[in-house]
């Protein structure tokens, strides 16, 4: 049995730290996806031409914005994307077992352009209809991202991963991450801050990332003062690099180094508006808007969108576990597809899919305890729910964001090339392959931005339009295509035998394995394992006595 991979964790999926060690890393990783959280409110705000209200939003640079819900209505959606999308299908994926955190997709951005061109918004535009366009895209999307749960169930989606390689994913991650260089660029043009984050980070992982730092504490059962030793720079790099910038523009503030209303204070008019003008609790509900209406061209956009989105699901191997199950794989589509219906009806504009960037982080600080992902999910809970926190950590300026989305996407274009070590580069149809998907995927929707689609019918328009800019979903159908009809290479050779296997994981580090209350419960019905969302039988009592072996006792060390 292999109880350890080659790369070292603090902690594994299975493991739990000490009760301050999970809030700290539950905190990190909400703060590195609090932004992107709030991306997609900012453009559906604009979107809705709801006139002044409209304007109240996108005045505001992290678009945080919170009024009574009285006195402004369509402001009022901006938070579910902190309350629902994140949060809620992060406790839901505890259901798939794996170490993630759910947010708004930007895949589902180019259906959202599809609404726009649709319903532009013009100096005629009336913008006391903003609610029965919320309706139709709540429900359009709805209907979308039905194809999910559905893939789920049926088993189908857990079949066609096995065809799905480091071919198709390295060029998909690659793809992602070019997309994003737009943002990046622009968030990073802000100020000089978004450098000082960046090297910030550069020095916490690269440079002291062995560094170990004594920490003072005390134990109540001794009664005494102990010290430990900690790799703080490694483990907590993202919150100490956010909390130093923010703590040096504070600094820039208060000293008015920073001219007023500059991008890199901590007290410009619209944060602080923001903050005061927030209520302390609110709570938000589905349908609150009214009920859903539907439009097919805009449910195809959005079904164009969910299929980027099930493609760039297919990939767990940052956490250590392998090539994941077919019935873990069924399952994350089931839970992920509910969790995008309910923020389709709590009118939230996107689906949910997994965040990369707190993907990249557990590569940085080494610890996929799954627990540590479901605390971030409570806090954003939290601070939907106590909007005056989140009005506070919108205070933080975007340039800062802009650094550590930098640095993010560069350790998720690293991971991307990982996933090569185990597809043979020496066979020049791999390489055709991957370079071949890049560059196409980069080349294809450039051209139809430009260019659009012109068949003669909008509605087919619309579709191939929306279809033909998403350059995940270009680069990811050219490389699965041509890695699965292409000869030259065996299944060892495309990188799909060389991953860890299941049998090779110990029982303890299992982050797909069920509790032994969960196989014993469901070895007493056992049809239930007919399920493809359910593991075989067989895999269940293979676990089982597994367990009763002893052979998953190497749980870690307590390291606080």
């Amino acid at each position: 049995m292999v109880t350890d991979t080659g790369n070292f964790l603090h902690f594994h999926v299975n493991d739990i730290p000490h009760l301050s060690a999970i809030l700290l890393f539950g905190l990190q990783q909400m703060l590195v996806c609090f932004s992107a959280l709030l991306v997609t409110p900012y453009l559906l705000s604009n979107m809705l031409c709801a006139g002044a209200e409209t304007i109240a939003i996108s005045t505001i640079d992290c678009c945080h914005f919170c009024n009574d819900w009285n006195c402004n209505n369509s402001t009022n959606y901006i938070w579910l994307e902190v309350y629902c999308n994140s949060p809620l299908g992060t406790v839901l994926v505890r259901l798939i077992r794996l170490a993630i955190l759910h947010g708004p997709s930007f895949a589902f951005l180019p259906a959202l352009h599809t609404f726009e061109e649709m319903y532009p918004c013009t100096p005629d535009t009336d913008t006391s209809l903003w609610k029965e366009k919320m309706q139709l895209i709540s429900g359009s999307l709805f209907l979308a991202v039905l194809i999910m749960p559905i893939m789920g169930v049926t088993g189908l989606v857990g079949k066609i991963s096995k065809h799905i390689g480091p071919i198709t994913i390295v060029p998909m991650l690659v793809l992602l991450c070019i997309g994003t260089v737009p943002d990046i660029e622009e968030k990073v043009s802000l100020h000089w801050i978004s450098i000082i984050e960046i090297l910030l980070l550069i020095i916490f992982v690269v440079l002291l990332e062995d560094v170990e730092v004594p920490i003072p504490g005390y134990s109540f059962s001794k009664k005494q003062f102990f010290t430990t030793k900690m790799r703080i720079f490694s483990q907590f790099p993202y919150l100490l690099g956010i909390c130093l910038a923010w703590f040096l523009c504070w600094l820039l503030t208060v000293t008015n180094i920073e001219p007023v209303g500059g991008p890199a204070r901590t007290d410009r008019n619209e944060s602080t508006f923001v903050f005061h003008s927030t209520p302390w609790i609110q709570v938000q509900y589905p349908m609150q808007f009214g009920f859903p209406q539907f439009s097919f061209p805009l449910v195809i956009a959005f079904t164009a969108s969910t299929v980027a989105v099930m493609i760039e699901r297919i990939c767990a191997q940052i956490s250590q576990q392998g090539s994941p199950p077919s019935s873990s794989i069924n399952r994350a589509f089931v839970v992920e597809g509910v969790g995008s219906m309910l923020a389709a009806l709590m009118g939230c504009g996107t689906g949910v899919t997994t965040y990369s960037e707190n993907i990249a982080i557990m590569q940085v600080t080494k610890v996929t305890s799954r627990i540590t992902m479901q605390c971030a999910g409570l806090l954003l809970i939290l601070i939907g729910v106590f909007s005056k926190a989140a009005a506070f950590l919108a205070m933080i300026p975007e340039a800062i964001i802009g650094g550590v989305l930098a640095a993010g996407m560069s350790m998720i274009c690293g991971v991307a090339f990982a996933n090569l070590q185990t597809v043979d580069l020496r066979l020049s149809r791999n390489l055709t392959i991957v370079g071949l998907s890049i560059v196409l995927g980069c080349t294809i929707p450039v051209h139809f931005e430009k260019h659009g689609v012109h068949t003669g019918h909008k509605t087919m328009d619309d579709v191939l339009g929306t279809l033909l800019k998403m350059r995940m979903l270009v680069g990811g159908l050219i490389a699965f295509c041509l890695d699965v009809m292409a000869r030259g290479a065996t299944r060892k050779q495309r990188g799909l035998e060389g991953r860890l296997e299941r049998e090779d994981v110990a029982v303890g580090r299992d982050g797909f394995a069920f509790s032994s209350w969960a196989n014993q419960t469901i070895l007493k019905i056992p049809s239930i394992t007919r399920l493809p969302v359910v593991p075989s039988e067989k895999k269940i009592r293979r676990v089982e006595e597994m367990r009763a072996k002893g052979v998953d006792k190497n749980v870690l060390e307590d390291k606080f």
